[in-house]
């Protein structure tokens, strides 16, 4: 078939399919007519010839190719492979190309989306968004294209060894690619990035971070920045497609529109390219062919002007290098704590919010969805394309509905828009890209990394995965240099961390190993002996480091619990009286710890004295803390009966303690009294400060609950004198809140504040949300005791709430005169005023309720209160 044409005219083939482009088709039409030039399209041939029998004779008379894509990829003929869109882009190879990109494509077919892929590693296209803005690009590209290349090849001479000839289709530097999504949450990183990158004497630049922390995002917004820096150009150079490193410099060549043709050396083809010209080079993932680190050293040595901003999972380790790892987005506060603008304002939130709306236009944050959405950002960890894919998941569900989907399932992320790299349509797959970019030995020292939880440190790291600990950080620093896990110095000591979205992969790996149960083991074995070296340091003058140290590794605890329970229940009920102390004093655990407790107590009989004693005794002291009556009664008669059996003295003594506390809590005042005494003076005898010091505690609040309270100010004073010595966080605080109490009790309400006042500070500095609360109650009968009756509802209704919130009761012992103190208060404010402020006092947040108490304005209410108010026994 021939193409007839009035004349010589240069042809231009228009590829497309014909449906969903056709005003595009009509756009260009006109353009390339404007240029006196003839547009060869499907449409305008003969139709008695098979379709594909029209476009290849089309093609192969043509001058100039220009592929328009939007959405749809195109039908596949009988017996076709791929559609014909795809084949004319195949057949016009020889021809120069003129590519455009319609955006945005929310429906973009998975096939044009992978075609699309492609063309990226082979030329490059721009994006329009309307035909007036086409005919203007086809218009200007055509007269570039007329006058660089057709003008030039009029010039015959032979190409010669080294020659760099013209790309066919060059238009210059690969234009950076046009997002179609907004860039949120990363003005900062921006701001850093482009002061580093045009700082004079920086060469090189590599972004390293987990995939989908937005790395390529940020460079193309850099170089977008800059782009009046470089005067000679900014080229993007993808390299997610290539897979060897010796064709690195051939994808530069292409991006900034040159072929290295006949040159000898691509090296030094780039250099004469370059020269001493300024030069902006974004090498996009370039993970998988670090290798080609020496070229571009070389080529950094060779070309002054040339600057190279590099993403990667993994450093390319030149000296001119400098590493700018990529944050995760700042996470959200705690919506209860913070108006709900300055919780959209938060970057994770604002990039959620963001891309919910492009799938659900109408949604928005609200009071009822911000607590649901801030804890999908802070459970994705801030990494932007976990949010992203969440985000795309509104359309259909509910931010509770989606959060209960992430709570068991990362998959419940889903896929991602179609004109995402393949290898990030999910977090799964990007994972995957990242994991198969590892040696062998890499690779099992990830997944065993994954049996950890909140971070390990390379001694852990080790001896878990049974290697030299010289070895294990070698292959540690590999995985951090890919981005696969980090070091976070922030704590007590460094340790390495793995993001929860990336651990959630690779423990799946780990489940599959034949040797699964065994890393548990050892990981579990680890924490147990980590525990035993806290022992005695906890009881004495070390308790603060090693509370620091366990607090790091409370995740790794509870995990070594678990595998116990699971497969080896016998060492814990030691390991449950040797950590007692840390999960005490921390808060937040007791509940897990009863539920841990709870089932192993059907088997308590089967178990040695001993053993007995520290389950029961455990059991006894984590009920006695939540409150629960009956569980600390039914732990106690067992117990009791264990104690001439019990050969360890400092094992009895804290047993004879506890019963103490079980004794009070049946309003038996004289047995706790007598038993508590028996087991200070065993402790006294020890060299046991800590548990003396609560033993003396213990002792001189039931005397105060009796009315004993010169005996118990004594007592009191004793035990703030060793925590204060010692440094402990329970002793310090709880003989402060008793003789703060105590005080007001005797109209010392001055001293009472400044008492009470401390033992609040300390409360806060040990984030100890339990002891917040029985500061809260005592500040309420603080408030009592000055007649300041709505007050104290305020702050009874704020230690109620945050005491609910965290799962605890009021202790048994206290229930009595913590129910008189409401009722009295009902009764002096009215039923309505009363449910009022104590309802709006259980819906502070714990940092709206401290702030109560430190604004000691009166709220009005001044009313006469009895001599000795209710609540003078220990708070």
């Amino acid at each position: 078939m021939v193409i007839r044409t009035p004349d010589q005219r240069l042809r231009i083939f228009v590829s497309s399919t014909l449906g969903e482009l056709a005003a595009e088709r009509r756009a260009v039409a006109r353009a390339i007519s404007a240029s006196r030039l003839t547009p060869v399209m499907f449409e305008l041939g003969a139709r008695p010839q098979p379709p594909q029998e029209v476009y290849r004779a089309y093609l192969a008379q043509s001058d100039v190719f220009i592929g328009l894509y939007w959405q749809r990829y195109g039908q596949l003929g009988p017996g076709m492979q791929v559609s014909g869109l795809e084949e004319e882009f195949e057949l016009s190879g020889r021809l120069p190309r003129l590519l455009y990109v319609k955006a945005p494509a929310p429906d973009r077919e998975p096939r044009l989306a992978k075609l699309l892929s492609r063309i990226r590693q082979e030329a490059s296209y721009r994006t329009f968004g309307s035909p007036a803005e086409l005919t203007r690009l086809v218009r200007d590209d055509l007269a570039v294209l007329l006058s660089e290349r057709f003008a030039a090849a009029r010039a015959p001479a032979a190409a010669t060894p080294g020659t760099v000839l013209s790309q066919p289709g060059s238009r210059g530097p690969r234009p950076l690619p046009v997002s179609v999504t907004s860039l949120v949450g990363r003005e900062q990183d921006i701001e850093e990035l482009a002061g580093l990158v045009g700082h004079p004497g920086v060469r090189l630049v590599t972004l390293t971070g987990p995939g989908g922390i937005g790395k390529t995002r940020l460079a193309v917004a850099v170089g977008e920045r800059l782009g009046d820096r470089f005067e000679a150009g900014t080229a993007f150079v993808p390299l997610d497609a290539v897979t060897r490193s010796e064709l690195v410099l051939a994808a530069i060549a292409r991006a900034v529109g040159a072929e290295l043709a006949g040159a000898g050396s691509p090296l030094q083809a780039l250099a004469e390219i370059f020269g001493d010209d300024r030069w902006l080079l974004i090498l996009d993932n370039l993970e998988q062919v670090v290798n080609a680190a020496g070229d571009l050293g070389e080529l950094l040595v060779r070309c002054p002007g040339v600057v190279i901003l590099a993403t990667s999972r993994t450093v390319l380790g030149l000296r001119a290098e400098r590493e700018y790892p990529v944050p995760p987005l700042l996470l959200p506060a705690d919506p209860a704590a913070v108006p709900l603008a300055e919780l959209e304002s938060s970057p994770a939130v604002a990039l959620f919010v963001d891309r919910a709306r492009a799938v659900r236009p109408g949604f928005a944050l609200t009071e009822d969805n911000a607590a649901a959405v801030a804890e999908i950002c802070r459970r994705l960890e801030g990494l932007p394309l976990a949010i992203e894919l969440a985000a795309a998941r509104i359309r259909l569900l509910d931010p509770a509905a989606l959060l209960d989907r992430l709570a068991r399932s990362l998959d419940a992320l889903g896929t991602g828009m179609v004109d995402l790299p393949e290898r990030q349509r999910t977090l799964r797959a990007t994972v995957q890209w990242s994991v198969g970019l590892l040696t062998d030995a890499e690779r099992s020292l990830l997944e065993v990394l994954a049996v950890f939880t909140d971070g390990w440190t390379i001694g852990a790291a080790a001896q878990v995965a049974g290697l030299e600990e010289d070895r294990a950080l070698e292959l540690s620093e590999a995985l951090a240099r890919h981005s696969l896990i980090y070091l976070d110095s922030t704590g007590p000591g460094p340790r390495s961390r793995m993001l929860e979205t990336i651990r959630a992969f690779v423990a799946e790996r780990l489940a599959a190993r034949p040797d699964a149960v065994q890393v548990g083991g050892r990981h579990a074995d680890y924490y147990r002996a980590l525990a035993e070296q806290a022992d005695r340091p906890l009881r004495g003058a070390g308790q603060n480091e090693w509370l620091d140290r366990l607090q790091a590794e409370a995740g790794n605890l509870a995990a070594a619990v678990a595998w116990y329970l699971a497969h080896d229940p016998g060492p814990l009920p030691h390991l449950f009286r040797v950590l007692w102390i840390f999960w005490s004093l921390r808060g937040g655990y007791l509940a897990e710890v009863q539920v841990w407790v709870g089932q192993l107590l059907p088997t308590v009989g089967s178990l040695d004295p001993q053993a007995q004693a520290e389950l029961l005794s455990t059991a006894l002291a984590a009920a006695n803390l939540l409150g629960d009556r009956s569980a600390g009664l039914a732990a106690s008669q067992q117990l009791a009966p264990l104690l001439p059996e019990i050969d360890d003295p400092f094992l009895r003594a804290v047993s004879r303690l506890a019963l103490g506390w079980a004794s009070m809590i049946t309003g038996d005042s004289d047995g706790a009294i007598r038993q508590d005494s028996a087991a200070l003076e065993e402790l006294r005898r020890q060299d046991e400060p800590y548990w003396t010091a609560s033993a003396v505690l213990s002792v001189g609040s039931f005397k105060a609950a009796i009315g004993r309270d010169e005996d118990a100010v004594r007592d009191m004073n004793e035990a703030r004198e060793l925590g204060d010595r010692f440094s402990y966080e329970g002793p310090a605080t709880w003989s402060r809140l008793m003789l703060g109490t105590l005080n007001v009790l005797r109209g010392r309400m001055g001293e009472a504040q400044k008492l009470l006042d401390q033992a609040l500070d300390l409360s806060l500095a040990a984030r100890n949300a339990p002891f917040v609360t029985l500061c809260l109650a005592a500040h309420a009968r603080l408030a009592f005791g000055e007649g300041d009756l709505e007050r104290t509802a305020l702050l009874e209704g704020a230690a109620d709430g945050l005491r609910q919130r965290i799962g605890l009761r009021a202790w048994p012992m206290l229930r009595p005169t913590e129910t008189e103190l409401v009722t009295r208060l009902r009764q002096a404010l009215g039923a309505d005023r009363f449910d009022l402020a104590f309802s709006a006092g259980s819906r502070l947040s714990q940092r709206e309720a401290v702030a109560v108490v430190r604004d000691r304005r009166s709220t009005g209410t001044k009313e006469s209160v009895p001599e000795r108010p209710p609540g003078a026994e220990p708070a």
